[in-house]
């Protein structure tokens, strides 16, 4: 995946490479990344444990635990929210 980049989700900037390499499933740079992390992070972890007993049974005995990634779109809409609202104060500023 070296060399391919693709636009932030909140600022359309391009994501920085290494980023991506880091972190594939990623839609934001380095900079809004770090801004949502008082919205939960870019992502929410959620996790269930492996059931090994059979079906139905009343005696319950757990494996391991799978985890699952789940993108934290209520916090990427409160950040979009947050960006439109400093680009709009900033074109305020300029007209006067």
């Amino acid at each position: 995946m070296a060399g391919k980049s693709r636009p932030c989700e909140v600022c359309m900037k391009p994501i920085e490479i290494e980023r991506i390499e880091a972190i594939p499933q990623t839609r934001l740079c380095l900079k809004h990344a770090e801004a949502i992390r008082k919205h939960g992070g870019e992502f929410i972890l959620t996790t269930t444990h492996d059931k090994t007993s059979k079906q139905g049974s009343l005696k319950k005995n757990f494996g391991g635990v799978t985890g699952r990634l789940r993108r934290n779109q209520k916090g990427i809409e409160r950040l979009k929210d947050e960006h439109d609202a400093e680009k709009w104060q900033e074109r305020e500023k300029e007209k006067c």
